[in-house]
Formats: structure tokens, C-alpha cells, sequence
């Protein structure tokens, strides 16, 4: 027989395409449980997670997740922080109007001021022991003059920071208004109030409105007082007390009565001192407004 040469044929390498799709799926289906793994439901569930794509790198391992998670972590620290320096104030003013307190609620108050304040105990609606004011005492002179207290002679004070009480209400500026200026008044009035909060920073603090004068003491030939004075030197009080977060009274409108002035009939001679009528106005208006 013949020998019969025979040519070797090339061997095909034939591709299974389902079988490369297969590897294709497992090695993303790979890369999804690793990144799903790193995730936990409730970041994916989330209503406020921002949507996030990973790179490659992080899904392979790489440190860029434990940077987010600390990025993630500081913003909503920030936001916790900027949502609680946004809140606003408690405090509101003028103190609004309230249910009346007992009478006794004024034990727990000590009443600041000149001769205007030391009415309240010299007509016995409030008792000396809890009035620390005088007839010489004036805006001027709040830190330096001495009085006479439960604790000796001494300065407002001394006898603030001895008595620590609950509640201070402090009226100053209707000695000092015929000859000291607005701007005078009020440096004299936050010098003062500095050193009370210091003294005083458990006490609840209740600034009251400079009160009216009435038309004739406008235009007296001596010392006259012009409302128009003591109105700018309270509208500084009441943004003095909103700046410091204070409470503040303003019983200079009460005391007005809806009119410009202190009518007469509230009025001493003198048109600045009250009638002993006014100071139980004045003391209702106290217990009708008391701050929450």
C-alpha cells in the first residue's frame, strides 16, 4: 500500500460566548457583595442618603470609604451644631401679659433703683428689705453710694452679690435724666449691669422701663425732663435686655396710659413721683408679668 502523506490540520481554539458572559457576571456580581458589604441596609434605605457611586479603587479596598464615613460623620456633627446656635431666644419682650402671681412672689424679688423704687417700701407695698434703692440715689451713682440694708451699709452691690435673690428688677434713669444725656445714661445703666450679672448669674434679671413725667414737668422752667428723652433711653434698654437675653418691663407705656405723658392724676407735684394709687398699678402690673 501506498504510503498516504496526511497534513495536519491547525487546531481552532473556539470561544464559548456564554461562558465569558458568566465570567463577566461573576466578577461584577464579585465586586457588588464586596461593596454591599461595606453597606449597611439602613444607609441604603435611607430617605436623606445622598446618592453615592464608589470608585474601583474603593471597592477593591482602598481607605476612600473610612474617609467619606469621617466626611459623613463631620457634616452631620455641623449641622447638629448650626441647628442648635439657630435657635431663637426664650426670652420675649416686653415681658407679655399673664396670669397673676400671688403677692408673695415679690419675697423672692429685690427692687433696684432710685427714689422712684424706694417708694415701693416707703409706701409698705414691698418690704425695705427687699428694695435696695434710695431718695439720693441716682443712675450716676448706682455702684458707688452706700444704702442701708438687712446687711449693713453698704453698696447695691455688695448687697446683691451678699443676698444672691432670685429675682432682680432693676428702674434706673428718672434721677439723672434732667442733666445727663441719653448716651450718658445708658453707659452708666450696662457699667452697672455688667458687674450685677457677675455678681448675680443664677438670678433671673428684669429690666423696667424708665417711667414717664408728665406735660407740666416737660416744659418746667427747672429741671425739666422731656419723655421723648426717657422713650430713645428705653428703647436702648429693651435692646440692652434682648442682646443680653434679660426680661424687660415696659411700664412706662402701661404708665402712660395710652396718652404721651404720666397723666396728672398719677402724679405727684412734682410731675415724676407716683401716688401711692400708681404704685398699686404699678405693683399689679409687676404680678401680671412675670416671665415662664
Amino acid at each position: 500500500m501506498a504510503n498516504v502523506s496526511r497534513t495536519k490540520k491547525p487546531i481552532k481554539i473556539r470561544y464559548n460566548f456564554g461562558i465569558v458572559l458568566l465570567g463577566v457576571i461573576l466578577i461584577f456580581g464579585l465586586i457588588f457583595y464586596r461593596y454591599m458589604k461595606n453597606t449597611t441596609l439602613e444607609e441604603v434605605l435611607s430617605e436623606d442618603r445622598e446618592i453615592y457611586v464608589p470608585s474601583f479603587a474603593s471597592l477593591l479596598g482602598g481607605d476612600e470609604d473610612e474617609e467619606d464615613d469621617n466626611s459623613v460623620a463631620s457634616s452631620g456633627t455641623n449641622s447638629e451644631s448650626e441647628s442648635e446656635a439657630s435657635e431663637p431666644s426664650e426670652i420675649i419682650n416686653p415681658v407679655p401679659e399673664s396670669d397673676a402671681v400671688s403677692s408673695d412672689y415679690l419675697d423672692s424679688c429685690v427692687f433696684v433703683g432710685d427714689s422712684i423704687t424706694y417708694g415701693l417700701s416707703s409706701y409698705g407695698l414691698v418690704s425695705s428689705s427687699n428694695v435696695y434703692a434710695s431718695v439720693s440715689m441716682s443712675i450716676a451713682k448706682i455702684e458707688t453710694e452706700e444704702i442701708e440694708t438687712q446687711y449693713g451699709t453698704m453698696t447695691v452691690l455688695d448687697a446683691l452679690e451678699e443676698s444672691q435673690p432670685e429675682n432682680i428688677y432693676v428702674m434706673l434713669g428718672s434721677s439723672g435724666a434732667a442733666w445727663l444725656s441719653v448716651d450718658d445714661m445708658y453707659d452708666y445703666f450696662t457699667s452697672f449691669m455688667k458687674k450685677l450679672m457677675n455678681k448675680c448669674p443664677d438670678s433671673e434679671i428684669y429690666i423696667i422701663s424708665v417711667t414717664p413725667v408728665t406735660s407740666d414737668k416737660e416744659t418746667s422752667v427747672e429741671t425739666p425732663i422731656l419723655n421723648s428723652d426717657l422713650d430713645s433711653f428705653n428703647e436702648l434698654l429693651l435692646e440692652y435686655a434682648n442682646d443680653k437675653s434679660l426680661h424687660y418691663i415696659d411700664m412706662n407705656s402701661y404708665l402712660k396710659n395710652g396718652g404721651s405723658t404720666l397723666p396728672s392724676s398719677y402724679a405727684e407735684n412734682d410731675g415724676v413721683h407716683l401716688k401711692y394709687s400708681t404704685y398699686e398699678l404699678f405693683i399689679d402690673y409687676i404680678l401680671t408679668h412675670v416671665a415662664d
